[in-house]
């Protein structure tokens, strides 16, 4: 993988994040707590994770370089 590609994918992860967090709120403030507000925070935990884990890696990977 690419540092390009990688950069890219931890951008995606944050998107999907913030879409993710959108919908839960959304969900949660017309219906409640149901069965996919607590899916979509389950996505968007899964991929704040994600994406902060590929960055913490991206920098170790970057600070091991120089």
């Amino acid at each position: 993988m690419t540092e390009k590609q990688l950069k890219l994918q931890i951008v995606f992860k944050y998107v999907f994040f913030a879409l993710f967090l959108f919908f839960t709120i959304d969900s949660v403030s017309s219906n409640g707590w149901g069965f996919f507000s607590y899916l979509f925070a389950l996505f968007a935990t899964k991929d704040f994770v994600n994406g902060t884990r590929l960055a913490q890696a991206y920098y170790n990977i970057k600070k091991s370089k120089r």
